[in-house]
């Protein structure tokens, strides 16, 4: 590993992101940066020069991976160009560099795009700053946790101070200017406003699949999305993301809470250091409604922001403690972090930190998309996607307010016909390519949406004449009565022969049985599709526990059916990960 601190100043810092985690992070970097008296910019791969590469003295990489070990689709250029066997080895011997991976360790493939990157930069003959840092979104703050523990070991290969050279408030990276208006005639019309990389789909369908009753706590819906007309296409096994909008009475109320007239209109142009997309033109209630996630989660460079505009010196230390990771700052930020305080929270709950609009731009991020599982196959379903979605809520623990989810409160009040903003993207989920092999799923209530999908395809291609292989699901949920979703759809494909179905209802018996307990009670069927006919073995549901659960079971399976141990067992299953013969897709 290598000293940066005489390569001079400059920092080239590039990210590879998705659903603008690593975005974020880079961009936030660069912030740091800059208040450390270095010069730096930031860029997606793609959108860098490639030829330029070479020429960088210090370059940072922020990659974020994909499903199976996916390759953002705004660094994949990037990536197959490195590959070239025409550069040579010693084509970035003048650069140094590091590189930070965002991921999921619930994939078999964590952080495999940062470590590609990582590998190859280095076999091209850059020189190593430090040892890859990953953030892992199980960890208790997601990637903060490894983000924040690899920060300080930066500044020291960069030669860079710990803190910030200054403690003043930065020059704004937006210019604002305002004129008066209503609420009621904003500038642009809401569905004008549409984030990068979305497109518009109309909504046809929005039905509720569980019972409205004071015994059942779930709300469940069914909701379908007119492609018919559009550009949009999916394939069997891809998600559909969904930019929400805040709702327009809390978006007032914040908008009341700091001093801002709602209907005011906006012209924004953004100037150097501008990290967030903005509509030039809108009105004050729609930069809270449509483009800031001011109902999220703040990170800590808000709060370290944030601590520069406080008036009062109390509020301004408390602040500051947060960033610095003192015991009460921590005690704090873990209160806030136990009551999912989102941005609102914590500029109300420090009155004297009141930013103007062009610094909020910058200090917020984006509302940022939500994927879904697509719970349909284009085959039987060309002209629609379809969604199954449970809606996301809690009680804040120190108040008792009862919240419900950005994304899932969003779609469970629109009405058909409203315009959504959507992109299709891959998920982990890939299909066997020769039809015949069987595919074996386990899903978790609304981790049903994906296998309802793969038996759809498989039923039309039976229905085509294909050789459509063997169909196996194991379907858990609380209650039969209320949870067993598409029931009439699934027994239609049992009994046209495409279908076998395992159901495990935890809370309808005294002993709960789950659907762990349904895969080992199968181990015969389970382990001859899997282990002699090249079974495809799938699973869906919440990260906390299913995919452990899942995978001790079909460790069982395996153990019982080959006759064999735990580490021979352990192998097997790890042998169908690699062979992408066994998927997990969770969500926190």
């Amino acid at each position: 590993l290598t000293d940066a601190s005489g390569a001079g100043s400059s920092i080239t810092i590039l990210y590879g992101s998705e659903t603008g985690n690593a975005e974020e992070q880079a961009k936030n970097l660069l912030m740091d940066i800059r208040a450390r008296g270095m010069k730096g910019q930031v860029s997606a791969l793609d959108d860098f020069e490639f030829d330029d590469l070479p020429n960088q003295k210090v370059l940072i990489l922020v990659v974020s991976t994909c499903g199976l070990g996916e390759y953002p689709q705004n660094s994949k250029r990037t990536w197959m160009k490195l590959q070239s066997q025409d550069l040579p080895m010693t084509w970035l011997s003048g650069v140094k560099f590091c590189v930070f991976g965002l991921g999921d360790s619930t994939y078999a493939q964590f952080c495999y795009a940062a470590a590609g990157f990582d590998v190859r930069l280095g076999e091209l003959g850059a020189h190593r700053l430090l040892q890859r840092g990953v953030g892992d979104d199980r960890d208790e703050d997601r990637y903060y946790t490894g983000w924040d523990a690899w920060l300080p070991e930066l500044w020291t290969a960069l030669g860079a101070p710990q803190l910030p050279l200054s403690r003043d408030v930065p020059a704004p990276c937006y210019k604002v200017s305002t004129s008066p208006g209503k609420v009621e005639s904003p500038p642009v019309p809401d569905d004008d406003i549409v984030p990068p990389g979305a497109a518009k789909l109309t909504l046809l369908t929005n039905r509720l699949l569980t019972p409205e009753s004071r015994d059942y706590d779930r709300d469940i819906r069914h909701y379908e999305f007119q492609i018919k007309g559009t550009p949009v296409s999916y394939k069997t096994g891809d998600s559909l993301a969904i930019w929400p909008r805040n709702p327009t009475k809390l978006a007032e109320e914040f908008c009341a809470m700091m001093g801002l007239d709602a209907g005011q209109q906006l012209q924004v142009v953004p100037l150097e250091g501008a990290r967030n997309w903005c509509p030039q033109e809108l009105s004050v209630r729609q930069l809270f409604t449509h483009v800031l996630d001011v109902f999220g989660k703040p990170n800590k460079k808000f709060f370290d922001t944030l601590s520069l505009f406080a008036k009062d010196e109390k509020e301004k230390a408390i602040l500051e403690s947060i960033v610095a990771g003192s015991d009460e700052g921590k005690a704090l930020y873990r209160d806030l972090v136990q009551d999912y305080a989102h941005h609102a929270d914590v500029l109300r709950r420090f009155p004297s930190a009141r930013p103007p609009v062009e610094h909020l731009i910058n200090m917020i991020p984006p509302l940022k998309p939500r994927s879904y599982s697509i719970a349909s196959s284009p085959l039987m379903h060309p002209d629609m996607i379809q969604l199954c979605v449970v809606q996301v809520d809690w009680t804040v623990e120190s108040t008792k307010e009862f919240r419900i989810g950005e994304a899932t409160g969003y779609m469970k009040v629109q009405q058909p016909g409203a315009q959504i903003m959507c992109a299709v993207r891959q998920s982990a989920i890939v299909l066997p390519k020769d039809s015949s092999d069987p595919v074996l799923m386990a899903g978790m209530g609304t981790g049903l949406a994906p296998w309802r999908a793969v038996t759809q395809e498989r039923v039309m291609q039976k229905r085509q004449g294909l050789n459509a292989g063997p169909c196996v699901l194991f379907y858990g949920a609380r209650y039969e009565k209320f949870e067993y979703l598409y029931r009439e759809e699934f027994e239609k494909y049992v009994a046209e022969g495409v279908l076998s179905i395992h159901t495990a209802f935890s809370r309808d018996q005294a002993r709960k049985v789950y659907v762990q307990h349904r895969i080992v009670d199968a181990t015969e069927q389970v382990g001859q599709l899997m282990l002699r006919q090249n079974g495809h073995f799938y699973v869906c549901g919440s990260a906390r526990q299913v995919p452990e659960d899942i995978y001790a079971a079909m460790k069982q399976v395996v153990m019982a059916y080959e006759r064999c141990g735990e580490d021979e067992a352990e192998a097997t299953l790890s042998n169908l990960k690699m062979e992408g013969r066994y998927t997990v897709e969770a969500w926190s």
